[in-house]
């Protein structure tokens, strides 16, 4: 079985597990964290990986 990696799914699951509230829009285009300012899903990404919570793109896995 190939299991397909998310780093959306990942970010989103590892924001949650430290705590934080992780709000989508209805298109899941668009995140609140902590009920803050809105930001897509590449600031989403950029969160995760500035708290080095997630692998970067070409980051070993």
């Amino acid at each position: 079985m190939l299991v397909e990696f998310d780093p959306m799914l990942e970010a989103v699951e590892v924001l949650i597990a430290l705590g934080h509230t992780i709000t989508p829009d209805d298109d899941f285009e668009r995140w609140q964290v902590d009920g803050g300012e809105w930001m897509s899903l590449s600031d989403l990404l950029a969160l995760a990986l500035r708290h080095g919570l997630v692998d970067g793109p070409g980051r070993a896995q």
